[in-house]
């Protein structure tokens, strides 16, 4: 097996104790990872469909022997799509890669893979794919200088999930010893500079585009270590509007935003740029079903490179960051947001969709979602990175029969919105609540000097409406009234209109 690592370029030059360390911890490493790299490639011979499923690539591999052999199983079902790695497929396959068959010979050829695919049991590749994920790690943090070469031992029984969880304990426990005084403070003093700072707009958040009913009644996204919550039923279009809000706001403002999803990939966010920009940028109309409907007309496609051009001039400032989870973990969302604001200043982010972390350690769920939250708002909240983090999360079935939305609604995981400061919640007009409707809403639009002026006005049938609630509020009056907004989900756009006062349940 070839050495993975070298510390310096010039052959003549004398190694530090510390580089000699090194790497020889990282050939133990390779030493380590050896077995689980037969493993998975085993399995694969064994079972080739499971290459479909993989996410591995060649560099996750650091013997060069399993590399080849991946190599080549991936060349012949992957590239080649066929479906057995019987030793002719396999061959036929190394007559068009002179380099790789070389290689394949003096590693042994397939006697080595037959004889290795005896003894493996294709239930415990993820097992195997985990481990060999630990030790890229463990790779990656040699290589960055950690000391983990008394370790190795230690790291071989342990997890990556509690590898990270050793280090980071050791981290705070360091930085704790820095300054462990806890601090407190004299509320009576620096009130002038207080009230200084908040004329400067200190408790005043970044717009929600195009809202600015909402934006005024919550005090718009505040950065500093705040949770909002926006909670709907399915398919009522949450995630569609957090982008619809957000999105433009940070392009605006030149912020930066990371959305964590677990539900789509990153074509989504994609999509809905896409249709955001053609109607609301260029004011030209695009619904969605052309955009997935393909076979586009000239005219079509002229707008939509339009759109791409003027999407992808942003994609340098890196505005927008995307990352879909193949697994919901609270852990996961919360390594991503320390890192995103470590490395990239980032302060917003938003996580859509909250639900049950797929490593929760209990079976109620309620209590689990709930110490995810805490977890979460630990690591937003001021004290720690003070960022801004949206939630979306569904609600029960039951929110789809009532017209009033509170807090209720949540379910029995409804003690979530307790660290949020501000919890929205949203549902399209019911049928009746239109004009001529038996429980038609009377709306306002709010007009005049700080909106004294009120005018009414009836919804549409013709037209896309979105009502919005604020169960909670800490910048402002919470359930005083509803925002009505107009909202095509469509083409995404939406406006706010003005104001209801929605009935309440009994």
């Amino acid at each position: 097996m070839v050495s993975i690592a070298t510390t310096k370029t010039n052959n003549n030059a004398k190694l530090t104790p510390f580089e000699e360390q090194n790497i020889k911890a990282l050939k133990k490493i390779s030493e380590f990872s050896l077995r689980c790299q037969a493993n998975i490639v085993s399995i694969y011979y064994k079972n080739p469909d499971l290459l479909y499923e993989t996410t591995l690539t060649i560099k996750d591999f650091s013997s060069n022997v399993w590399k080849v052999f991946f190599a080549i199983c991936r060349g012949v079902i992957i590239h080649e799509k066929k479906n057995t790695l019987d030793e002719i497929t396999v061959l036929s396959y190394l007559e068009k890669h002179e380099k790789l068959k070389e290689k394949y010979n003096e590693y042994g050829g397939f006697e080595v893979i037959e004889s290795a695919k005896a003894y493996v049991n294709e239930s415990n590749l993820d097992g195997y794919v985990d481990e060999l994920k630990k030790w890229g790690v463990v790779i990656k943090l040699a290589k960055s200088g950690f000391p983990v070469a008394d370790r190795l031992s230690d790291y071989a029984d342990m997890s990556s999930e509690e590898i990270y969880d050793e280090l980071e304990a050791v981290l705070n426990h360091t930085f704790l010893n820095v300054d462990s005084e806890i601090k407190s403070y004299n509320a009576c003093d620096k009130v002038h500079e207080f009230i200084d700072n908040m004329n400067k707009g200190d408790g005043v958040g970044m717009p929600l585009h195009n809202a600015p009913i909402l934006t005024k009644e919550i005090g718009g996204l505040n950065f500093n270590g705040h949770i909002y919550g926006l909670g709907a039923a399915s398919g009522v279009g949450k995630s569609t509007m957090a982008i619809n809000y957000i999105i433009p706001s940070v392009l605006k403002y030149n912020e930066k935003v990371v959305f964590i999803i677990n539900e789509e990939d990153e074509s989504k966010i994609q999509r809905e740029l896409i249709i955001w920009c053609a109607n609301n940028h260029f004011k030209e109309e695009l619904h969605k079903y052309v955009l997935r409907d393909g076979k586009f007309t000239d005219e079509v496609m002229d707008l939509l490179r339009r759109c791409a051009d003027w999407i992808e001039e942003k994609k340098d400032s890196k505005h927008i960051t995307v990352i879909p989870l193949e697994k919901y973990s609270v852990k996961i969302a919360i390594k991503i947001i320390k890192k995103y604001n470590s490395i990239g200043g980032v302060r917003c982010f938003v996580l859509d969709t909250l639900k049950e972390s797929s490593d929760a350690t209990t079976d109620d769920i309620h209590k689990s979602m709930m110490r995810d939250m805490v977890d979460l708002y630990n690591v937003v909240k001021p004290k720690a990175k003070n960022v801004f983090l949206l939630v979306t999360y569904q609600l029960n079935k039951a929110s789809l029969k009532q017209r009033y939305l509170t807090n209720h609604e949540i379910g029995q995981s409804k003690a979530i919105v307790d660290v949020m400061s501000v919890n929205l919640m949203m549902r399209p007009p019911l049928q009746d609540e239109f004009k001529d409707g038996k429980k038609k809403l009377i709306c306002y639009k709010l007009e005049g000097k700080n909106g004294r002026s009120k005018i009414p006005f009836y919804l549409d049938p013709d037209k896309h409406y979105m009502i919005t609630f604020k169960p909670k509020n800490r910048f402002g009056a919470s359930n005083d009234f509803q925002i009505v907004s107009e909202c095509d989900l469509s083409r995404n756009i939406n406006r706010d209109l003005g104001i209801c006062y929605v009935e309440q349940d009994w």
